[in-house]
């Protein structure tokens, strides 16, 4: 029997990079959450390439971040723990944005913790946006890692991709599998991600409204899945409690006369149905916990923790 290369790929940036643009282009379809908004991942979602050259494991990770809660503490030491247990990890940059403190912190951290001991890949994502800001990241690896970027090139591959518009994904797949170990599957082959269902249906209603409501209240959003019931072969009944921290964003939220939550509602019911291939029942509730963030239930339910 022919080994094949198979291994775990940690994607790690800093908010809003594109990790699960990425991700969702390199399998082909969606496993993991895409907004504008910062922070939309909040869990870390597997997503599972297979063919012929073998298997690849994605690890999409929370976007590291100066932490201001515990939601944040435990996004980022979730991102860091992933990183260490990969067998190649991703360093994904928007080249189109300049370096600032929370990227240092995450070279500080790669190239302290996991430079020399795994294969790291420099994504310079976005170069359909011209790629402005590539040397700045280059300095940012020779400042940290104490070489000229000709020197750290061993230890520290540099490929320029667009994960929008696809661009070099060929390429990327190539060095990852080149890099990974040889061994047996480690997943069925027709898996493609083992995100926990009820988090995957969380998932799709905060992006529903993320989507409507831009940089309002994002971050004080919480999605949690209370109860999921398989009425009938062909209708299941989804019950999830949107968690706001004041009762203004609460107001917010539901929108004059219900028409907000009514939009996130319905576009939520329409991509569920199209994902479980059945009628979906889905009701929706708004409740207001100033410390939801902050509260280890909620955070395990949510699977942060």
């Amino acid at each position: 029997m022919v080994e094949k290369h198979c291994g775990i790929a940690a994607i790690v940036g800093r908010t809003n990079t594109g990790k699960s643009t990425l991700l969702n282009a390199l399998l082909g379809q969606k496993v993991s959450i895409v907004s504008r908004i910062p922070q939309t991942t909040r869990n870390i979602i597997r997503g599972i390439l297979t063919e012929e050259r073998g298997q690849i494991v994605f690890v999409d990770t929370p976007g590291l971040h100066k932490p201001k809660h515990h939601l944040g503490k435990y996004m980022n030491i979730l991102a860091e723990d992933s990183a260490k247990g990969a067998d190649v990890v991703l360093h994904l940059v928007d080249s189109s944005e300049n370096v600032g403190e929370e990227e240092t912190m995450i070279v500080s951290f790669l190239s302290r913790q996991i430079l020399g001991k795994l294969p790291i890949i420099l994504v310079l994502n976005k170069i359909d946006l011209g790629g402005k800001f590539i040397s700045e990241y280059l300095k940012l690896w020779e400042e940290k890692g104490g070489k000229p970027i000709n020197e750290l090139l061993d230890k520290l591959i540099v490929v320029p991709v667009s994960a929008l518009k696809g661009t070099s994904l060929d390429k990327l797949l190539e060095v990852l599998f080149s890099y990974m170990p040889k061994g047996p599957l480690l997943y069925p082959e027709d898996i493609i991600s083992d995100f926990p269902d009820n988090l995957a249906y969380a998932d799709i209603i905060r992006q529903k409204l993320f989507e409507r409501m831009r940089q309002e209240i994002p971050y004080s959003i919480g999605v949690l899945i209370d109860e999921v019931i398989k009425r009938t072969k062909e209708l299941i009944f989804i019950k999830a409690v949107i968690l706001v921290e004041r009762d203004s964003q609460k107001a917010m939220v539901i929108g004059d006369k219900g028409r907000l939550i009514k939009e996130v509602g319905s576009a939520s019911r329409k991509e569920l149905e199209g994902m479980l291939d059945k009628k979906v029942y889905l009701e929706l509730t708004v409740k207001t916990n100033p410390n939801w963030r902050e509260d280890k239930e909620i955070l395990t339910r949510m699977g942060i923790i």
